[in-house]
Protein backbone atom coordinates (compact mmCIF):
# COMPACT_ATOMS: atom_id res chain seq x y z
CA UNK A 1 0.00 0.00 0.00
CA UNK A 2 2.69 2.27 0.83
CA UNK A 3 4.86 2.18 -2.35
CA UNK A 4 0.88 2.19 -4.03
CA UNK A 5 0.58 5.70 -2.22
CA UNK A 6 4.08 6.97 -3.03
CA UNK A 7 3.43 6.10 -7.04
CA UNK A 8 0.39 8.27 -7.17
CA UNK A 9 2.19 11.28 -5.00
CA UNK A 10 5.09 11.15 -7.50
CA UNK A 11 2.38 11.26 -10.28
CA UNK A 12 0.55 14.17 -9.40
CA UNK A 13 4.30 16.23 -8.53
CA UNK A 14 5.47 15.08 -12.03
CA UNK A 15 1.76 16.25 -13.27
CA UNK A 16 1.93 20.00 -11.42
CA UNK A 17 5.26 20.63 -12.52
CA UNK A 18 4.60 19.99 -16.26
CA UNK A 19 1.26 21.49 -16.11
CA UNK A 20 2.72 24.60 -14.85
CA UNK A 21 5.52 25.05 -17.02
CA UNK A 22 3.59 23.76 -20.50
CA UNK A 23 0.34 24.18 -20.06
CA UNK A 24 -2.27 21.21 -19.21
CA UNK A 25 -2.95 20.57 -22.98
CA UNK A 26 0.68 19.97 -24.01
CA UNK A 27 1.12 17.35 -21.41
CA UNK A 28 0.14 14.32 -21.69
CA UNK A 29 0.05 11.15 -19.36
CA UNK A 30 2.76 8.91 -21.25
CA UNK A 31 4.96 12.01 -20.81
CA UNK A 32 4.51 12.07 -17.31
CA UNK A 33 5.11 8.47 -16.75
CA UNK A 34 8.16 8.64 -19.17
CA UNK A 35 9.41 11.08 -17.09
CA UNK A 36 9.20 9.10 -13.50
CA UNK A 37 10.39 6.63 -15.89
CA UNK A 38 7.31 4.31 -15.37
CA UNK A 39 5.22 2.49 -17.40
CA UNK A 40 2.01 4.12 -19.04
CA UNK A 41 0.09 1.24 -17.47
CA UNK A 42 1.56 2.22 -13.90
CA UNK A 43 0.13 5.61 -14.19
CA UNK A 44 -3.27 4.22 -15.23
CA UNK A 45 -3.43 2.28 -12.46
CA UNK A 46 -3.61 5.05 -10.30
CA UNK A 47 -5.33 7.67 -12.71
CA UNK A 48 -7.78 6.17 -15.59
CA UNK A 49 -6.78 9.61 -17.28
CA UNK A 50 -5.40 13.34 -17.47
CA UNK A 51 -8.48 14.19 -16.10
CA UNK A 52 -8.43 12.39 -13.06
CA UNK A 53 -4.90 13.51 -12.56
CA UNK A 54 -6.51 17.25 -12.88
CA UNK A 55 -9.31 16.61 -10.75
CA UNK A 56 -7.31 15.43 -8.20
CA UNK A 57 -4.70 18.69 -8.22
CA UNK A 58 -7.82 20.44 -7.91
CA UNK A 59 -8.88 18.91 -4.25
CA UNK A 60 -5.60 19.45 -2.95
CA UNK A 61 -5.46 23.20 -3.87
CA UNK A 62 -8.79 23.44 -2.23
CA UNK A 63 -7.42 21.85 0.99
CA UNK A 64 -4.33 24.21 1.08
CA UNK A 65 -6.67 26.73 0.62
CA UNK A 66 -8.75 25.54 3.41
CA UNK A 67 -5.81 24.99 5.77
CA UNK A 68 -4.97 28.54 5.29
CA UNK A 69 -8.34 30.30 5.31
CA UNK A 70 -8.69 28.38 8.81
CA UNK A 71 -5.77 29.72 10.07
CA UNK A 72 -6.39 33.02 8.82
CA UNK A 73 -10.03 33.33 10.70
CA UNK A 74 -8.35 31.86 13.71
CA UNK A 75 -5.01 34.23 13.95
CA UNK A 76 -5.29 37.81 12.44
CA UNK A 77 -6.17 39.62 15.19
CA UNK A 78 -4.70 43.16 13.82
CA UNK A 79 -3.56 44.88 10.59
CA UNK A 80 0.59 43.34 11.14
CA UNK A 81 -1.02 39.86 11.62
CA UNK A 82 -2.12 40.49 7.75
CA UNK A 83 1.00 40.13 5.87
CA UNK A 84 2.24 36.47 6.70
CA UNK A 85 -1.70 34.77 5.34
CA UNK A 86 -1.51 37.12 2.20
CA UNK A 87 1.78 35.91 0.82
CA UNK A 88 0.69 32.33 2.13
CA UNK A 89 -1.85 32.78 -0.16
CA UNK A 90 -0.22 34.14 -3.30
CA UNK A 91 2.03 31.05 -2.52
CA UNK A 92 -0.50 28.88 -2.59
CA UNK A 93 -1.52 30.47 -5.92
CA UNK A 94 1.55 30.49 -7.86
CA UNK A 95 2.11 26.81 -6.61
CA UNK A 96 -1.19 25.43 -8.80
CA UNK A 97 -0.95 28.56 -11.02
CA UNK A 98 -2.00 26.11 -14.05
CA UNK A 99 -5.50 26.11 -12.20
CA UNK A 100 -6.06 29.66 -13.55
CA UNK A 101 -4.15 29.86 -16.62
CA UNK A 102 -5.92 27.48 -17.92
CA UNK A 103 -9.50 27.29 -17.51
CA UNK A 104 -10.53 26.26 -20.62
CA UNK A 105 -9.41 23.02 -20.19
CA UNK A 106 -11.34 22.81 -17.10
CA UNK A 107 -14.80 25.20 -18.50
CA UNK A 108 -14.34 22.37 -21.62
CA UNK A 109 -13.41 19.37 -20.22
CA UNK A 110 -15.43 16.32 -19.51
CA UNK A 111 -18.41 16.57 -16.99
CA UNK A 112 -16.67 15.09 -13.96
CA UNK A 113 -13.95 17.53 -14.45
CA UNK A 114 -16.42 20.91 -15.22
CA UNK A 115 -17.83 20.20 -12.08
CA UNK A 116 -15.24 19.62 -10.17
CA UNK A 117 -13.53 22.93 -11.32
CA UNK A 118 -16.74 24.44 -10.55
CA UNK A 119 -17.01 23.46 -7.20
CA UNK A 120 -13.54 24.40 -6.71
CA UNK A 121 -14.15 27.59 -7.52
CA UNK A 122 -17.30 28.73 -5.31
CA UNK A 123 -15.06 26.86 -2.63
CA UNK A 124 -12.46 29.58 -3.45
CA UNK A 125 -14.90 32.24 -3.59
CA UNK A 126 -16.32 31.04 -0.20
CA UNK A 127 -13.23 30.87 1.37
CA UNK A 128 -11.99 34.31 -0.09
CA UNK A 129 -15.41 36.11 1.17
CA UNK A 130 -14.49 34.46 5.09
CA UNK A 131 -10.83 36.33 4.94
CA UNK A 132 -11.73 39.30 3.66
CA UNK A 133 -14.67 39.25 6.10
CA UNK A 134 -12.14 38.38 8.91
CA UNK A 135 -9.60 41.40 6.89
CA UNK A 136 -12.16 44.57 7.27
CA UNK A 137 -12.90 43.32 10.85
CA UNK A 138 -9.36 44.79 11.41
CA UNK A 139 -10.70 47.99 10.11
CA UNK A 140 -13.83 48.43 8.65
CA UNK A 141 -14.24 49.55 5.20
CA UNK A 142 -16.54 52.34 4.37
CA UNK A 143 -18.69 50.14 1.76
CA UNK A 144 -22.40 48.86 1.90
CA UNK A 145 -22.14 44.62 1.98
CA UNK A 146 -22.31 44.13 -1.68
CA UNK A 147 -20.06 46.32 -2.54
CA UNK A 148 -17.63 44.85 0.10
CA UNK A 149 -18.04 41.56 -1.86
CA UNK A 150 -17.64 42.94 -5.51
CA UNK A 151 -14.31 44.07 -3.98
CA UNK A 152 -13.00 40.96 -1.94
CA UNK A 153 -13.75 39.19 -5.77
CA UNK A 154 -12.01 41.75 -7.47
CA UNK A 155 -9.08 41.12 -4.94
CA UNK A 156 -9.09 37.28 -5.85
CA UNK A 157 -9.63 37.52 -9.60
CA UNK A 158 -6.29 39.88 -9.34
CA UNK A 159 -4.12 37.94 -6.94
CA UNK A 160 -4.56 34.53 -8.99
CA UNK A 161 -4.91 36.13 -12.66
CA UNK A 162 -2.02 38.11 -12.05
CA UNK A 163 0.07 35.22 -10.95
CA UNK A 164 -0.72 33.19 -13.76
CA UNK A 165 1.06 35.74 -16.05
CA UNK A 166 5.02 34.65 -14.35
CA UNK A 167 6.53 38.35 -14.97
CA UNK A 168 5.29 38.53 -18.50
CA UNK A 169 3.64 41.80 -17.82
CA UNK A 170 6.79 42.54 -15.33
CA UNK A 171 10.34 40.98 -14.59
CA UNK A 172 10.78 40.50 -11.14
CA UNK A 173 13.85 38.93 -10.49
CA UNK A 174 12.50 35.83 -8.23
CA UNK A 175 9.74 34.33 -7.57
CA UNK A 176 9.49 36.00 -3.80
CA UNK A 177 9.69 39.36 -5.70
CA UNK A 178 6.87 38.58 -7.83
CA UNK A 179 4.75 37.44 -4.77
CA UNK A 180 5.54 40.81 -3.41
CA UNK A 181 4.53 43.06 -6.37
CA UNK A 182 1.23 40.97 -6.49
CA UNK A 183 0.91 41.36 -2.83
CA UNK A 184 1.48 45.19 -3.14
CA UNK A 185 -0.92 45.85 -6.02
CA UNK A 186 -3.31 44.08 -4.07
CA UNK A 187 -2.70 46.48 -0.70
CA UNK A 188 -3.00 49.32 -3.58
CA UNK A 189 -6.28 48.35 -4.43
CA UNK A 190 -7.26 48.81 -1.09
CA UNK A 191 -5.61 52.41 -0.45
CA UNK A 192 -8.78 54.62 -1.11
CA UNK A 193 -9.73 53.21 1.74
CA UNK A 194 -6.68 54.02 4.26
CA UNK A 195 -6.44 50.18 4.92
CA UNK A 196 -3.70 48.61 7.34
CA UNK A 197 -2.91 46.87 4.36
CA UNK A 198 -1.53 49.77 2.24
CA UNK A 199 0.60 50.58 5.05
CA UNK A 200 2.27 47.06 5.45
CA UNK A 201 2.46 46.66 1.95
CA UNK A 202 5.00 49.56 1.98
CA UNK A 203 6.74 48.26 4.51
CA UNK A 204 7.58 44.92 2.74
CA UNK A 205 8.33 45.92 -0.67
CA UNK A 206 10.43 49.26 0.53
Amino acid sequence: MKPSMATRERILEAALRGFNSTGTAQLSCVEIANELEISPGNLYYHFRGKEEILTALLAELELALRHLYRRFIEDVQQPEDLQPYLLSLLQIGYHFRFVFRDQACFRFGDRALQQSWRLTLRQIRNHSQQMFRAMIAVQPLPLPEPQQQILADSLLLYAFASLSFEGELQQPQSIEQLLLSTADAIALMLKPYDHPAVRLSEQWTH
